[in-house]
């Protein structure tokens, strides 16, 4: 089952997004995947977090912020994360959770959705590609504050 994700999920989205972190190589702290994701759990006007759960269990997430852009023409969504855990993936449960992420999207009244993936990375890019994403020329920069 996909659905939104509620404050009683913290303790077991905080697993998944260690998962990620670690995966990733990011291996951030507890604290500082709490100050990311518990406003999210309570403020919708800061974004969405949906889950997808299995047998009781949660085994992926989406994390999804909102911004404003005048090239959109509004509201803009930005896919943050999105996770399954190893021993789920390729059984078309990020798909599912995508899916059901642009339904939701289009119901905020969202004009675009954007995603940054890794380089390294053919097989979500192979993903968002089905689910209607392109490609851009755009080049994202960071710098943290």
């Amino acid at each position: 089952m996909i659905r939104q994700a509620v404050p009683a999920d913290l303790e077991a989205l905080l697993w998944l997004l260690t998962n990620f972190s670690e995966e990733a190589g990011t291996n951030f702290g507890r604290e500082h995947l709490l100050a990311g994701l518990e406003p999210l759990l309570s403020n919708q006007g800061l974004g969405l977090v949906f889950v997808a759960e299995l047998d009781i269990v949660l085994v992926g997430y989406a994390v999804i912020g909102w911004g404003w852009g005048i090239e959109s023409g509004g509201k803009e969504a930005l896919i943050d994360e999105v996770f399954v855990l190893k021993n789920h993936r390729n059984q078309g449960i990020g798909a599912k959770m995508l899916s059901e992420v642009m339904t939701q999207l289009g119901r905020h009244n969202t004009k675009a959705v954007f995603l940054e993936t890794e380089a390294q990375n053919p097989n979500s890019r192979k993903l968002y590609q089905h689910l209607g994403f392109e490609t851009e020329d755009s080049v994202w920069m960071r710098k943290a504050l």
